[in-house]
């Protein structure tokens, strides 16, 4: 079988971390897996076959409360049956009772097993501590029992893995790895293949939490190359089906990588060859789910769904959206028709059904009555089990979407009489009450099935979801109390990725009944069980980045609202608020909490580890002296907090205007800074958004006399340079510097500047369709002259040459005047060099090079002082595209990070960076803001036109 040619594209792509890991750590555990119904592609790992030494059958007397097998060996049958049916308190149950048994009867090594799944199972209920005493048990047990042979090695290797995956949950990666490479030693020692590619890619998720990018990509080839040397078997279609499942849930679904898909397809065929029909259905919702997930990415693209008061589940459709966008969706919803049709597993089936239903309904098309029929009839025929609880849940949702927008479909599913064509507005109602018993009945069946198979997670989940219909109803009464039952059920097991949810939900009951001080208490608990989360809400669902500004960013926005409400008493757009200052201190701790979960958002991880620095201090000692904004745009109006040196107090101002005219106004004005022609036009909307953030804090700044301004900026105001604002007579780069900063917490402390030295390199020829740059050579000669360079051009200008040089010669400076582009999406944020792209997260590799042994030694190269990206520009019409540049001051490991917002003439480009570096080098205490304000004056007095010297920002440290 040919390889498949994705290594050289993969090795583009970044690293992701904790919770993102431990998903693909249950993908490596075994083989045999399940997709789970509510996400596109999130997984269930079945418990993987293992011997069990013949035992003598139980008496009667050995079990309590459950049907008495004939033997030992089907009471641990029943267990892994249990568990994989998603019935795990049950199957919990089982393992306890299979271990007390093996105990009864000296057979430590049996007992052990048995401890094995039952520290899976007790995982999967969110017991860590029930799984971590059963787990260690096993292995102490282990360590008594003679393990000269094959089965019993092959048992510890099997309770090493569980115990890695574990430690990996309880944030323990090191240990988790050392776990993973004992396991992977002891399987090749018995020549089981399956169970050391299942061991050889925990290891590289272990990796990839450490930051070990090339390590991984090693692993990950070596895995490759096992599976593909296999002779075809289930073993290597449900390995192949394994693999691609781990790429997917990696956040490998961009566009240009079609890698998973391809390695998918590859255990299709071989599932097909083996007329294996269990094992290609599961390949079949593995590649419907990979499709399903890339026609959702394609949707963010151009979606508006922003600031809902209640979250999103409808979503938003593919009507007039993009042909690639559509072909995913279909071909996901021919995919799930396929399985439908041929799977023998009635939850398989049933899962296929109600993702297609999704798709149906993204693509606006609407569902026949026989259709939504036939899952309600399947959903009715479903043991009782976590997955059957879910898929209830799933459907409810879609039966709310339809009501929303086809509610004719959904009487017609429910058996209600035809309506004429003049249905009255009381025969509406007395639909909409049918539906409602028909949802509440199925919601109900929800939490009782939970009950019954004892899973607390599934009930809440069941019990938020039957509080938030009554929500979306106005019962807000009956909303709170299933909201409090699920919302403590999920602090009981220790669930706070479902928490979050029931707290914002609480939150918004208590405020629409008028409790509002309960409610500011309700959203905080939320905001700061998702600070918790952080990097867990990627591995929450695959599709986050998708849902993220439904799911996520309002519960921010709407506590920052709370907070700063007051009882409007003047009629002025813009006019100081008396807001108290604990709640202008919780609002911008917010803010900044929202910037800091947008990146993880973007990175699709939170590896961000550089040490929070007090904020006050930095500008307490801050020269020059500093004031910093914190901007937040909500639906009617934007809020601006100040932060002045020498004040404890903070200052806040606001001005009510509708977020869609910020929006336009704000499209509008950047239209106008990269048309080099525009003059009065352009000056009214810069004087515009002036007046919204500075202008009200102008005396303060006065009076502080302050020199230099941070914005902690919001939305598309960070696709504007701050400093190209105009009070009507100048500019505010005039008067101040300026430096943008992502959140201030990830800010790194100053050192003392020392002798600039530089590694600049770049491209002037034309490369991949992007033009040439002529004056590129001129401008990294001009640097060369100002401080000493190590220069790399053209041919010379490679990822393996900029991260050689880097990790041999620690540059204070790497300035690399090239093409590139930032955007809201990863994949879409990256500079070229000769032989490519670099994408943002080989970026960082390429810069810090920081790849050692586990258990690395102290040394960390210094940071690099200054990172210059001179010919980069943001995505045209991506209104969030200036993430991208944040996520590269944030990722690149500089402590500042110069980039521009938009290509500018290479000729202006040289004047202002030789500029710049010479007031560096010529004032040793002048700040990097301060320098690149002067650069930016001396450009603006021969070209006033803000066009050539706007665009370059200042992002991360300013001093």
């Amino acid at each position: 079988m040919a390889r498949l040619n994705f290594w050289d594209t993969a090795r583009k792509k970044g690293v992701f971390c904790k919770w993102q890991i431990i998903l693909l750590a249950l993908l490596g555990l075994t083989f045999s897996f399940s997709v789970h119904l509510l996400s596109a592609a999130s997984v269930v790992p079945v418990i993987e076959k293992v011997p069990i030494r013949s035992s003598q059958p139980i008496s009667n007397a050995s079990i309590s409360h459950t049907e008495v097998p004939e033997s030992i060996e089907q009471l641990m049958q029943k267990g892994k049956t249990l568990y994989q049916s998603g019935q795990f308190a049950f199957a919990a149950q089982s393992f306890q009772q299979a271990a007390q048994i093996y105990q009864s009867q000296n057979d430590a090594l049996n007992q052990a097993l048995a401890l094995n799944f039952l520290s899976l199972a007790e995982e999967k209920l969110g017991h860590l501590n029930q799984a971590s005493v059963a787990i260690t048990t096993s292995l102490d047990l282990l360590k008594q029992t003679n393990l000269s042979t094959s089965n019993a090695k092959h048992i510890l290797a099997l309770v090493l893995n569980t115990q890695g995956t574990l430690q990996l949950v309880l944030g323990q990666v090191e240990n988790a790895l050392q776990s993973w490479q004992k396991a992977a030693k002891t399987y090749t020692e018995i020549g089981d293949s399956a169970g050391n590619i299942g061991t050889l890619i925990n290891q590289a998720t272990a990796f990839q939490s450490l930051g070990l990018y090339h390590r991984t990509m090693k692993i990950f080839e070596q895995v490759e190359k096992n599976l593909l040397s296999m002779p075809n078997s289930l073993l290597k279609a449900t390995g192949l089906r394994s693999f691609g499942n781990s790429l997917l849930a990696s956040g490998d679904i961009s566009e240009d990588i079609e890698y998973p898909e391809k390695i998918l397809e590859q255990s299709l065929a071989v599932a097909q060859q083996l007329r294996s029909p269990q094992e290609e259905s599961a390949t079949l919702l593995s590649l419907g789910n990979a499709a399903f997930a890339k026609g959702k990415r394609n949707l963010i693209k151009q979606s508006t769904t922003e600031d809902n008061f209640l979250p999103s589940r409808c979503g938003q459709t593919a009507i007039g959206q993009t042909e690639d966008t559509k072909f995913y969706l279909k071909k996901a919803s021919d995919y799930y028709h396929e399985i439908a049709n041929k799977s023998s597993s009635p939850i398989t089936a049933v899962q296929a059904q109600l993702n297609r239903l999704s798709v149906l309904q993204l693509l606006g098309q609407q569902p026949t009555s026989e259709y939504l029929g036939s899952i309600k009839s399947a959903l009715s025929n479903l043991t009782p089990s976590r997955a059957a609880v879910y898929a209830r849940i799933n459907f409810v949702q879609s039966l709310l979407c339809l009501e929303k927008t086809h509610k004719q479909t959904t009487r017609e599913i429910f058996n209600f009489p035809t309506q004429n064509q003049n249905f009255q507005a009381g025969a509406k109602e007395q639909t909409k009450i049918q539906n409602s018993e028909e949802i509440i009945e199925l919601l109900n069946t929800s939490v009782q099935q939970a009950q019954e198979i004892k899973d607390q997670r599934a009930e809440s989940y069941s019990l938020g979801y039957l509080a938030q219909f009554y929500e979306m109803r106005k019962q807000f009464p009956n909303a709170q109390r299933y909201t409090e039952s699920a919302l403590n059920l999920a602090q009981f097991i220790n669930a706070p990725d479902i928490a979050y949810h029931w707290e914002w939900q609480l939150g918004r009951l208590l405020l629409v009944q008028g409790d509002s001080e309960r409610a500011v208490a309700a959203y905080t608990a939320a905001v700061e069980t998702l600070h918790t989360l952080r990097s867990d809400l990627v591995a929450l669902n695959p599709d986050i980045q998708f849902e993220f500004r439904d799911e996520v960013e309002p519960v921010y926005r709407q506590l920052v609202g709370l907070l700063l409400q007051f009882n409007q008493t003047s009629t002025d757009k813009a006019l100081t608020k008396q807001v108290s200052q604990e709640n202008l201190k919780q609002a911008r701790r917010a803010i900044e909490a929202l910037q800091l979960a947008e990146l993880d958002n973007f990175f699709q991880d939170a590896c961000i580890t550089i040490q929070p620095t007090n904020i006050d201090d930095i500008v307490e000692n801050s020269n020059p002296v500093t004031a910093v904004f914190y901007s937040i745009i909500l639906a009617d109006r934007i809020e601006i907090i100040v932060k002045l040196p020498d004040s404890q107090e903070l200052r806040h101002y606001t001005t009510y205007k509708p977020k869609v005219e910020v929006e336009n106004t704000l499209e509008a004005l950047r239209q106008k800074l990269e048309q080099r022609y525009t003059f009065r036009d352009r000056e009214e909307l810069s004087k515009e958004v002036y007046n919204w953030i500075i202008k009200p804090a102008i005396a303060d700044l006065e009076q502080s006399n302050v020199k230099n301004l941070v914005f902690v900026m919001d939305g598309s105001l960070r696709n504007i340079p701050m400093a190209a604002l105009y009070d009507g007579k100048q500019y505010l780069i005039e008067k101040y510097s300026v430096a943008l900063s992502p959140g201030l917490q990830l800010l790194a402390p100053k050192q003392k500047r020392g002798q600039l030295k530089a590694l600049v390199g770049g491209l002037t020829e034309s490369r991949f369709g992007f033009s040439s740059l002529s004056n590129v050579t001129t401008e990294l000669q001009q640097i060369e002259f100002i401080i000493p360079s190590k220069q790399l051009i053209n041919q010379a200008f490679t990822d393996t040459n900029i991260e050689q040089q880097v990790s041999s010669v620690s540059f204070p400076v790497v300035h690399l005047a090239t093409h590139g582009k930032f955007s809201s999406k990863v994949e879409g944020t990256y500079i070229l060099t000769w032989n490519g792209k670099i994408n943002i997260k080989l970026l960082r590799e390429i810069l810090q090079t920081r790849e050692q042994v586990v258990g690395r030694s102290n040394r960390v190269p210094p940071a690099i002082e200054l990172l210059v990206l001179s010919a980069c520009e943001t995505a045209t019409g991506d209104k969030r595209a200036a993430l991208g540049l944040a996520g590269v001051a944030v990722r690149s490991g500089a402590r500042s990070t110069l980039a521009s917002l938009w290509q500018v003439d290479d000729k202006s480009t040289s004047v202002l960076m030789s500029k710049f570096y010479q007031q560096l080098t010529q004032h040793a205490n002048l700040s990097k803001a301060e320098a690149l304000r002067r650069a930016q004056e001396f450009v603006l007095k021969d070209k006033e036109h803000p066009f050539y010297w706007a665009p370059y920002v200042l992002v991360g440290n300013w001093l």
